[in-house]
């Protein structure tokens, strides 16, 4: 018997477990998602995601912060690509994170709250307005991840890079400055990963500023450093990644 076939008694359990711990049981419900992703079955990933959802309002924390955090974690899952993904329910939580940290100036947790939501709009959103939303999120994060936070700051550079590119295919008026701001983005991703030590970040970094390369038409700067993606995807035993950057490597330009 299928996990989807107690999705009745799921909920029920969970709303029990949400009611009296709401952190506890959201740490046990997201491995349940996770399991869910796995076995492909959507529709009790789904049938969870709208429970809580709707079970959310009348949820009671410890603290505020408590509450701020789980909404942040909410946003983030709700911001995944996904069965349960929905863009609209990701930003009403992230808001209402944003609301207390920025209140309360916690420096850490407000910029994650907005590169999360940043990357949130990076993954589902689907208009020009959506992507360049997420781009002043992300430089809002970066006014906290500085030079003296560089591996946070490195991700949201990447991360940056990677909605720029995708802003260019919705802003074609525009798309050499947007490819032109994804190149340099990925690239100081790639020299903070590579200072400080992180050859798996680098590497991934490396190959998405050849996908960008490659958008600009660059195709011959590209090929070459997809090869060095490839290997070194190989070196760190991510086979599958390097396979996708060999694809792209042997492309016919």
């Amino acid at each position: 018997m299928t996990i989807g076939e107690h999705v009745e008694e799921l909920i029920h359990r969970f709303r029990e477990a949400f009611r009296a711990d709401p952190t506890a049981a959201y740490r046990e419900w997201f491995g349940l998602q996770e399991e869910l992703n796995d076995e492909q079955d959507a529709a009790t990933a789904r049938a969870l995601a709208d429970d809580l959802w709707a079970l959310l309002p009348e949820l009671t924390f410890p603290s505020d912060l408590q509450r701020a955090r789980f909404q942040h974690n909410v946003g983030v899952f709700f911001g995944t690509e996904g069965p349960a993904a929905d863009l609209a329910r990701s930003r009403t939580a992230f808001e209402a994170a944003l609301e207390y940290f920025s209140a309360h100036d916690d420096g850490g947790w407000r910029a994650r709250t907005l590169h999360n939501f940043a990357t949130a709009l990076s993954n589902l959103g689907q208009t020009r307005a959506e992507l360049q939303e997420s781009v002043t999120l992300f430089e809002a994060a970066l006014a906290w991840r500085n030079e003296e936070r560089a591996i946070a700051r490195g991700v949201t550079r990447h991360n940056m890079g990677i909605v720029w590119r995708r802003l260019a295919k919705k802003d074609p008026d525009h798309a050499t400055e947007h490819l032109e701001a994804s190149a340099a983005s990925l690239r100081e991703a790639i020299e903070i990963r590579e200072t400080h030590g992180l050859p798996e970040g680098r590497a991934l970094s490396l190959f998405h500023l050849r996908l960008t390369l490659e958008a600009a038409g660059r195709g011959d700067a590209a090929q070459a450093s997809f090869a060095s993606a490839a290997s070194e995807l190989d070196r760190l035993g991510k086979t599958g990644s390097a396979e996708i950057a060999r694809q792209h490597e042997d492309r016919p330009r």
